[in-house]
């Protein structure tokens, strides 16, 4: 069987979204015990997301480019084996600095088996049905959020957190080398290194490509961003670390909802890409505005769903706005042209709102910012043109 008429391909691909990405939920159940051990402020740990977005953004274009050339299978394997040694290594460092060389390390790990390699993967795969490719693999990061939270609550309260990270790191280690050496294709897919394809000077003289990376930057900073924030802002509120995993589960879910509801519309609605970017965008600004003025677990579900279904449902969003408007052949090397882009958010981000939380004891200023960088998304959304009638 082709991989192309298999869905395994993608089941693959949500496997490492899930647990590449989906990862990122889970750094703020490290900060506390962290910053006792080291003796530093969250404003120092939060350094650590900063490297999330940090090497993507330098090495995302030339990791790109390579998608489009070689064989992912051998990618993702690679990119695994490195973020997760890494990982295990951080177990046994006895210094900060040590632990920050090595999350630099699990971080280019990260890329090569990221969402610049997966959802090129993922639009050269399927052909006309991109959308629900794309969103079955993100899937993974919402799966992730809803289980990997109270599994890392409930560990963090039994075991210290080398032995929790390291059980994190061999397991997810076996998982994916067994996923990837099954079911993805071993040959290049799609490759644009044969016959006639743009030039990557094409994609960047082209309003499009700087509209689109502006907004998902912003979005997707944002996203990563609470990522780090909701636990110490829950128990900034006064609620239990068991309570702030749960919030995070139940956002988990959401975001499954909203990712099974952009499979569902994508395809379909390809003409209206920008207004589904748009609405999604909406949505997450409203929820900030609930989660500013929740108090109890109630007023926190709702906030959480809508934060969770419209950030969940965005993820798939940048492959799938840039799939309207470049070639498949190139559309790794589009993404990870793009990563750049999210170099000023993450640099600044994270720390800034460690600074804050540290001077006030009080996410709520964060929060406010946030929710005014998604509605300047929204206006690069607006700006988009319409897609080519060949892609749309």
């Amino acid at each position: 069987m082709r991989a192309q008429d298999s869905w395994l391909p993608a089941a693959c691909g949500m496997a490492c979204l899930g647990l590449g990405a989906g990862l990122i939920g889970i750094f703020g159940f490290f900060v506390g015990p962290l910053s006792q051990e080291f003796g530093v402020g969250a404003a120092v740990i939060n350094i650590g997301p900063v490297a999330l977005l940090l090497v993507p953004g330098i090495v995302a274009p030339h990791v790109g480019r390579l998608a489009d050339r070689l064989p992912v299978r051998r990618m993702v394997l690679f990119g695994t084996t490195l973020a997760m040694a890494s990982l295990l290594a951080i177990t046994q460092v006895s210094a900060l600095w040590q632990a920050g060389v090595l999350f630099l390390c699990f971080s280019l790990g990260l890329t090569f088996y990221g969402p610049v390699v997966v959802n090129g993967l993922m639009v050269k795969l399927y052909p006309g049905r991109e959308a629900r490719a794309l969103a079955i693999a993100a899937i993974g990061i919402s799966i992730a959020s809803a289980t990997l939270p109270p599994l890392m609550g409930a560990l963090l309260s039994f075991l210290d957190w080398r032995t929790t990270l390291a059980l994190l790191a061999a397991g997810v280690l076996c998982l994916l080398w067994v996923m990837a050496l099954t079911t993805l294709p071993p040959g290049v897919v799609g490759s644009a290194a044969d016959g006639e394809h743009p030039p990557a000077a094409d994609f960047y003289r082209r309003r499009e490509f700087w509209l689109i990376g502006l907004c998902v930057a912003m979005a997707l900073g944002v996203a990563v961003l609470l990522a780090v924030v909701y636990p110490p802002h829950f128990l900034a509120r006064g609620f239990t670390l068991a309570q702030a995993g749960w919030f995070l589960s139940f956002a988990g879910m959401a975001g499954l909802l909203g990712k099974a509801c952009v499979a569902w519309l994508g395809d379909a609605g390809r003409a209206r890409a920008k207004w589904l970017a748009m609405a999604l965008l909406l949505l997450q600004i409203a929820g900030l505005g609930l989660l500013l003025r929740a108090d109890s677990v109630a007023s926190v579900l709702p906030a959480m769903s809508l934060l969770g279904f419209g950030s969940g449902a965005f993820i798939p969003m940048h492959p799938y706005l840039n799939s309207r408007y470049f070639d498949a052949r190139v559309i790794s090397h589009v993404i990870g042209a793009q990563m750049p882009l999210f170099l000023p958010f993450g640099l600044f981000g994270a720390p800034l709102a460690g600074y804050v939380f540290d001077r006030t004891g009080s996410y709520d200023l964060v929060l406010m910012v946030l929710a005014a960088i998604l509605a300047v998304a929204m206006l690069l959304a607006l700006r988009l043109p319409p897609a080519a009638p060949g892609r749309a």
